[in-house]
């Protein structure tokens, strides 16, 4: 009777371990404000990092591809779910996270006959007053929401280190280009604190060559309603030229 409790605790503490370390090679994705809008950016050996959810909503993802697509979807059904039965103008993260995706990761995590989501969310939004929001969420469905930017990655440590970078940076003064060279270089620097693998780049060029680099935008400098808008092949060529 008294050790079912204590069981459980274990359990749970297992499913943290296994989960992070699981984790711990998931390369980092970014997201800062600039003078327009929003970013978000990561660079990975295969695409499937960054996604449009929302009219104003962008997500990047850490971890299994699997999960990260299984999540976007409920994500979606459930913003799209909201805004037909109330409006477009209610579809919030902080809706979204708070009554859906954050209790449902809760559930899943402390549910030990179920296989736990090998996930990490980044959730930025561009509200209707063109403010960014920022959000990281857990694989256990605890999650934060940062006023001036944020970073997921599968290294813990690394993570809390480019956050410090990202909030001491002035990001919503940069137009876009010099936005993503300062991205690229703290991808860079958190690269360099990784142990070493063959399998990840050595030098930011290296990056661009291998790797994709995934990046958009929301621009609340748009007249348009879909503001969400991927990079293109020119304006990530100009970056790689200028950074490289």
């Amino acid at each position: 009777m008294f050790e079912e409790p204590y069981r459980w605790m274990e359990a749970v503490s297992t499913r943290h371990s296994y989960v992070q370390e699981k984790l711990k090679m998931g390369q980092p994705v970014l997201s800062v404000p600039f003078n327009e809008g929003v970013l978000i950016m990561g660079f990975a050996p295969q695409p499937g990092k960054i996604f449009e959810v929302y009219d104003r909503i962008a997500l990047g993802g850490v971890g299994h591809p699997a999960d990260v697509e299984r999540l976007r979807m409920t994500l979606l059904d459930m913003a799209h779910l909201e805004g037909f039965n109330r409006s477009a103008q209610d579809v919030t993260l902080a809706r979204l996270l708070q009554f859906g995706i954050a209790p449902a990761l809760k559930q899943n995590f402390e549910e030990i006959q179920r296989a736990p989501y090998i996930i990490r969310l980044l959730l930025a939004e561009l509200d209707g007053d063109g403010h960014p929001h920022f959000f990281r969420v857990n694989y256990d469905g605890h999650w934060e929401t940062f006023k001036n930017g944020t970073v997921i990655a599968g290294n813990e440590k690394v993570m809390e280190e480019v956050q410090k970078k990202i909030q001491d940076t002035p990001f919503a003064t940069f137009p876009l280009n010099k936005a993503l060279k300062e991205t690229c270089r703290l991808w860079d620097e958190s690269r360099k604190q990784e142990e070493d693998d063959e399998n990840i780049p050595k030098t930011l060029k290296e990056a661009f060559d291998q790797w994709y680099l995934e990046a958009a935008v929301l621009s609340g400098k748009v007249e348009r309603r879909a503001i969400y808008r991927a990079l293109t092949k020119e304006e990530i060529g100009k970056l790689k030229s200028s950074v490289g």
